[in-house]
């Protein structure tokens, strides 16, 4: 089984003319095709971007699913207070159309609700999400402008632990506008002990900061993290991707990692199935001197995460 914790849907929702994420989101499909060396014309990719990632009906979803063999995955929006584009009403539109799409496929995917907690009515909108939209969890992009155990955080974290819910909160440096210095992994330490049974996915696993994420999995029974973002070095760096999954699997523990694929954020310049296919293929391609197992390599493409979401017995 193959288990997607970290699925983007609708990101590019318009506002008249205007795509308010799209310059944003342009960024790392760039930095990706620089990695694998892939040429490509910025602007032809942002309008490539633009048809290829606004999906509200979930059919782009489930065809990037098939065609990589994902069996199950997490959705969801986006959501940044600090954009005046992206108003409250925007943010009940995105995450109702998410929460339908999963209704609709609810054999392949379940959703997280995307609010920023610098919204006043913030747990109003995660509440409307739970109650009525049928959401499971909730996705932070600290990166915006806020600490993620920050004290406008808690009402919601309090909430999602009070109804058995999962955090999937941004870690690791992104291009600017992105504030990084709220994207360190240790900022998720509180959370562990002031919500010790919310069960937490720290988004990319902090990225090339991956050891501080290491250090705190390794002691947080309930701190996980994903593999999203790791998809250009997978391809392009492939040694260098070895050698680091290899550490942070013996510092944190093989059950503590996530297959995530940030599609379809990068599938404009790499799919997703080769990400897998990567994954799939360590044990008989990795490096002289570094070796996976075929139970790692299923624990971590799938296991892991079916018991985390409840998919399996």
């Amino acid at each position: 089984m193959i288990v997607d914790v970290h699925y983007h849907l609708n990101i590019t929702i318009p506002v008249g003319d205007h795509f308010p994420n799209l310059e944003w989101t342009a960024a790392e499909p760039l930095r990706a095709a620089k990695i694998i060396g892939k040429k490509v014309d910025k602007e032809a990719l942002k309008q490539k971007g633009k048809r290829f990632w606004a999906d509200r009906n979930g059919k782009k979803a489930i065809r990037i699913m098939d065609e990589a063999g994902i069996d199950f995955a997490i959705i969801f929006g986006l959501d940044n207070a600090s954009n005046p584009d992206i108003t409250k009403d925007l943010v009940v539109l995105q995450n109702k159309i998410v929460g339908e799409v999963a209704e609709k496929y609810s054999d392949r995917m379940i959703a997280f609700a995307a609010v920023d907690p610098r919204r006043p009515e913030a747990l109003d909108i995660l509440k409307q999400c739970y109650e009525e939209f049928g959401m499971k969890g909730l996705k932070y992009h600290g990166d915006f402008g806020f600490d993620p155990s920050g004290p406008e955080s808690y009402k919601l974290l309090k909430y999602l632990e009070k109804n058995n819910g999962i955090l999937l909160t941004h870690t690791g440096p992104l291009s600017p506008p992105s504030r990084n210095k709220f994207v360190d992994p240790m900022l998720l330490s509180d959370i562990g002990v002031d919500c010790p049974k919310l069960r937490v996915i720290a988004a990319h696993m902090g990225s090339i900061n991956w050891r501080p994420w290491a250090s705190l999995a390794a002691v947080q029974p309930n701190l996980y993290g994903d593999l999203a973002m790791w998809n250009p070095f997978a391809i392009g760096r492939f040694e260098l991707f070895c050698r680091e999954l290899r550490d942070l699997i013996d510092y944190a523990g093989v059950e503590k990692v996530l297959f995530g694929s940030d599609a379809p954020i990068y599938d404009i310049v790499l799919p997703t199935k080769e990400f897998i296919d990567v994954i799939k293929n360590l044990p008989k391609n990795a490096p002289k001197g570094i070796k996976f197992t075929e139970d790692e390599i299923d624990a971590i493409l799938g296991g892991n995460a079916a018991k985390l979401l409840g998919l399996t017995e």
